[in-house]
């Protein structure tokens, strides 16, 4: 086997954030990749799986097949289990290739701010990230804004850096680690489900 995805997109999956990717982020995240790329881009995107795969299962196999990730850092990012496990498994990952000498400066998670940074875990307040927060406009007419422009131009500058990176990722291994998502269940943050 190999990779199968050169992105997989991780972000929590809240009123706001889920539709600014949808509307925004992704769409123009795919058509810049697709300007600068030899090949079509492939992004995992969770709400893009076929009907009837296990979807833990199938997250889990496009995770451990993607050159690298895309993280779209909030605080319910850092409260969410699912988000969790998928970041430290690239972590784990880097580090694995670091202790060989293997990966330089160009990390396999790229992280973009979408809100806030104070409330972020705290390895992630001490790295540098893409700062779209003044972007964080879910609703579809965020397109017809004056400020959509700085946007469209900000994505592109994402994936000329994604661009670079996906050029000097590891090669594909069978044993890249996993994190699994069980044990940050038992011992995380609580997290409160809204009330029925």
């Amino acid at each position: 086997m190999a990779y199968e995805w050169d992105i997989f997109l991780s972000y929590p999956s809240t009123p706001y954030v889920q539709p600014w990717v949808d509307n925004h982020f992704f769409p123009l995240l795919r058509d810049h990749l697709d300007a600068l790329l030899p090949n079509e881009p492939r992004i995992f995107v969770d709400r893009a799986q076929p009907v009837g795969v296990e979807w833990p299962d199938n997250i889990k196999h496009a995770l451990k097949h993607s050159r690298m990730m895309v993280a779209v850092w909030t605080p319910p990012y850092f409260r969410s289990h699912w988000c969790i496990a998928e970041w430290e498994s690239m972590l784990a990952r880097e580090q694995r290739f670091a202790s060989l000498g293997t990966v330089n400066r160009m990390r396999l998670v790229y992280p973009v701010k979408y809100s806030d940074g104070r409330n972020f875990d705290e390895r992630a307040q001490r790295i540098q990230v893409k700062d779209l927060s003044s972007f964080g406009y879910h609703l579809p007419n965020f397109r017809e804004a004056v400020a959509y422009m700085e946007f469209y131009e900000a994505v592109r500058d994402v994936a000329e850096d994604v661009e670079a990176r996906l050029a000097t990722a590891p090669d594909w291994e069978p044993d890249f680690p996993l994190v699994n998502v069980d044990p940050i269940i038992q011992t995380g943050p609580r997290v409160r489900l809204p009330r029925i």
